[in-house]
């Protein structure tokens, strides 16, 4: 009976099998970039209020 089903085997599923297992982990991190992380200036928020609203 196997022999008859192997032959019936529909070949568009060829894909079902799984590729081999990787040989290596790679671990990701993730990364949480600043204004800092892109060269912007810190702003003194303080002195920004007092320029935008005065005292």
């Amino acid at each position: 009976m196997t022999d008859q089903h192997d032959e019936q085997a529909d070949p568009r599923a060829q894909w079902r099998q799984l590729p081999p297992a990787p040989t290596e982990l790679i671990e990701e991190t993730e990364v949480n970039t600043g204004a800092t992380d892109h060269g912007l200036p810190a702003i003194d928020l303080t002195q920004e209020f007092v320029r935008k609203y005065g005292l």
